[in-house]
């Protein structure tokens, strides 16, 4: 295991392995950056971009949708150009969009939060198709962390201060919830459950942010809401926001991690919070699903250049 140094992120979320280029994209949700690692040559390459990004989905031509609070924007594979989609919180104060990951079908999920009150149960989770935000849950305090087990056709999604992840049951199409139940739920010493991840076998990774600890789960074939846990991963940080699979046959794990309001005794303590780390996975991963534009946007875009 190791961190890698040169780039400390406030709060570092949504890392996506890109396989054709063998680099690693995540961002810093407390800002406008979004970070590449290239593993080949181990360059750090930082992308600027003018929205207050959360969270990025690659999309199936190598372009990027990214989700920020102010909505969401279809990006140039190299983030130089811009094209803005929709906001779905436009209209409802206090709250803004947070995480965002793709489902198997190519659908992007995304969750909202309260950016004046992080427990407030105001939060929701959409499906978005074809530009339009579809609620598919709500009364979350920070919708956070979505991932989908494609062998069992299930959601999952973190309901953060509430501490609790749920796993949903979906219809064979996966775009329907059919059962809801709680997976995990955690105690105060556990901390918050953040990102999620699943394998290629259907386990369930969770980033605990307040604990720096990583623990995964095997979900039960026969009934949604049953976890057997596998395993925890301790890492030297106080947040741990959010993991995923890359590398040669998928065999490492990426996780980011958050520098956040950490007092300066947590500071000193947890030198490597906000970088970026890399270890074995103790289970084979899997490549994350691309959004299939055709299938959501159903439009042209006017791209804006960033460079003009």
């Amino acid at each position: 295991m190791f961190s890698v140094k040169g780039v400390k992120a406030k709060i570092g979320e949504s890392p996506i392995w890109r396989d054709e280029s063998q680099s690693l994209f995540w961002v810093d949700a407390a800002g406008q950056d979004v970070f590449e690692l290239q593993t080949q040559s181990k360059r750090i390459v930082r992308y600027k971009v003018p929205f207050d990004i959360t969270a990025i989905a690659i999309c199936e031509n190598r372009q990027w949708l990214c989700a920020s609070k102010q909505g969401f924007f279809l990006c140039s594979p190299d983030f130089t150009n811009i094209s803005p989609l929709i906001d779905p919180c436009a209209d409802i104060p206090h709250l803004h969009l947070n995480d965002a990951v793709t489902a198997p079908n190519g659908n992007l999920w995304f969750g909202t939060m309260n950016t004046e009150n992080l427990e407030s149960p105001d939060g929701k989770l959409y499906q978005l198709n074809a530009n339009t935000a579809l609620e598919m849950d709500s009364g979350f305090s920070v919708a956070n962390g979505i991932a989908f087990n494609p062998i069992l056709k299930r959601a999952y999604c973190s309901n953060m201060f509430q501490r609790k992840v749920y796993e949903y049951q979906l219809d064979d199409s996966m775009t329907q919830i059919v059962e809801k139940s709680v997976f995990v739920e955690f105690g105060e010493s556990r901390g918050y459950p953040d990102g999620l991840s699943v394998d290629s076998q259907g386990n369930l990774y969770i980033c605990h942010w307040d604990s720096g600890v990583i623990s995964y789960y095997a979900p039960s074939q026969a009934n949604v809401g049953h976890a057997t846990q596998l395993g925890e991963i301790n890492l030297a940080v106080k947040h741990a926001t959010r993991c995923t699979f890359g590398g040669e046959d998928f065999n490492t794990l990426f996780v980011t991690t958050a520098d956040y309001e950490l007092t300066t005794q947590e500071s000193e303590l947890y030198l490597s919070s906000g970088e970026l780390f890399v270890l074995d996975a103790p289970t084979q991963g899997r490549e994350e699903y691309r959004v299939n534009t055709d299938v959501l946007l159903h439009s042209n875009h006017v791209y804006v250049s960033l460079t003009s």
